[in-house]
């Protein structure tokens, strides 16, 4: 007779590298002791279903008796050949001296195919989930990579090939249901259900919500016929794009990253381009007073115009009325005055929102079996519930996301870190600051070759780099292991 695991076991009986073959309802699983972890994957190689209990456990892998190949029992991948597929991995509990074996949900739901959504997606088959994946997208594109639209694709630099994150077939292959056109009108947490607008219904075990944010709309008198933009989807860049293959002038409302990088695309299409902002510097209050002057002088060098400390009063449909009564022309309007969580489908649901969907170290939201990531997620960070809206740390939250909706129980310990695209400058951030008032500048903005060091409440909470990848890959390595604020300033400060 079968061991069940989900009863579980007790932890002493099994010593250091033991392996333990049970069931998990109808599946065959092995539990894999190595130290004070325990693993828990199936019993059996993908490659031609060797009993993977007749193995050799190496450190966190295990090796197939017949052909030797090896798998990572933390993640279920193949770590060698002859295997190709993962193995599924399943969630243990420790209770005291007992280890129970947690069954894998059948089916996860994702809302949101933006960068937490797509990466849950991908992760969860990577890790070698075999339930059935739902990808569900209000949008009618595959999803796509938005960093590039306020880049290189406005520019007109990338085709549009380069934008989606993955072909149609990718998800076929994965067997991940993607649903394009679809929209979510409400999630019932006590059934594990969601209502879409079509009226179907869809039954879930595990519902990641990665619902992104939207623009901030501008709160301005506008005329009939003005052609105000924004730029937070594809479609969006598409249409700018167009526009900017025959306008001559552009506005760009807000000297945000979007507003400035957009600002830059438009005038290496040609266009004449005025920034208009309330800020006296270009994002003084992410990047501090030093950044903010050389970004301001380095778009200046470019052709732009900036009409700082004004905001608009109307938008016509020549030109924009500032407060100060002068009227900058244009063919055109971009906004770009921030974003706004996403939030209506958690607030209907009845999860706590604190200005974000709050969620716990592993993701968790206050309901059950619920997880969000991504710009519309309120996570611990630094002793702090933080919520940041950047891409690169929203697809890594979506990856914790998916690992825990599996049951994996990891806490999101990532970094955040976003970088930006101005003419032919990049520069990368790495942690959080809340001030830029206590900032050392290491190296010269004017060369090109430069760290700025951000403190909040005299610790090292931020670095920012121009074209010195080394030091922002390092302090991001440091920071990922809790390194000393020494450490991390020793580091910045040898590279120059």
């Amino acid at each position: 007779m079968s061991i069940d695991l989900q009863q579980g076991v007790r932890a002493s009986d099994l010593a250091d590298g033991a392996k333990l073959a049970g069931k998990v309802g109808e599946d065959d699983v092995l539990l894999v002791r190595q130290g004070d972890a325990f693993f828990a994957v199936d019993a059996f190689c993908t490659h031609y279903h060797a009993p993977l209990a007749d193995g050799l456990v190496v450190g966190e892998t295990i090796r197939c008796p017949w052909h030797h190949a090896c798998f990572e029992l933390r993640t279920g991948s193949p770590a060698g050949a002859p295997a190709m597929k993962p193995l599924r991995v399943y969630s243990t509990v420790r209770d005291g001296d007992r280890i129970r074996v947690a069954a894998n949900p059948a089916h996860i739901v994702i809302i949101g195919a933006g960068a937490a959504g797509s990466f849950a997606a991908a992760e969860l088959r990577r890790s070698g989930f075999g339930g059935r994946v739902t990808l569900l997208s209000a949008e009618d594109r595959l999803p796509y990579d938005k960093p590039n639209l306020s880049k290189d694709y406005l520019a007109g630099r990338a085709p549009m090939d380069w934008i989606p994150l993955r072909a149609e077939d990718d998800y076929r292959n994965d067997r991940i249901e993607l649903r394009l056109g679809t929209t979510v009108a409400g999630i019932d947490t006590a059934r594990n259900e969601l209502a879409l607008a079509s009226g179907e219904t869809i039954a879930y075990d595990r519902l990641i919500l990665a619902t992104g944010a939207r623009a901030r709309q501008l709160a301005v008198p506008i005329a009939d016929g003005a052609r105000v933009h924004y730029l937070r989807t594809w479609s969006d860049a598409d249409a700018l794009r167009e526009l900017a293959s025959t306008a001559r002038r552009a506005v760009v409302i807000g000297a945000s990253f979007i507003g400035l990088e957009t600002a830059a695309a438009l005038r290496e299409r040609g266009l004449d381009v005025t920034v208009v902002a309330v800020e006296e510097r270009p994002l003084e209050k992410i990047l501090g007073r030093e950044i903010g002057n050389f970004l301001r002088t380095l778009h200046e060098s470019h052709g732009v115009r900036f009409r700082l400390g004004r905001h608009p009063a109307e938008i016509h449909t020549d030109g924009v009325v500032l407060d100060d009564g002068s009227v900058e022309a244009c063919d055109f309007v971009v906004a770009g005055v921030g974003v706004e969580p996403e939030l209506t489908l958690a607030e209907r649901a009845g999860l706590q929102v604190d200005r974000g969907i709050v969620v716990d170290e592993q993701l968790q939201t206050s309901a059950p079996n619920v997880f969000a990531a991504g710009d519309a997620a309120r996570f611990p960070h630094a002793g702090r519930s933080i919520r940041i809206e950047h891409w690169a740390a929203a697809a890594r939250q979506g990856q914790a996301a998916a690992r825990n909706a599996m049951g994996r129980n990891e806490r999101f310990t990532g970094v955040p870190f976003f970088w930006s695209q101005h003419y032919d400058l990049v520069f990368a951030y790495v942690g959080h600051s809340r001030s830029t008032a206590d900032a050392q500048l290491f190296g010269s903005l004017a060369d090109g070759n430069a760290a700025v060091v951000f403190r909040d409440e005299g610790r090292v909470a931020a670095v920012v780099t121009l074209f010195r990848d080394d030091i922002s890959l390092g302090v991001e390595a440091a920071m990922e292991r809790n390194a000393s604020d020494d450490e991390i300033l020793d580091l910045v400060r040898g590279g120059f």
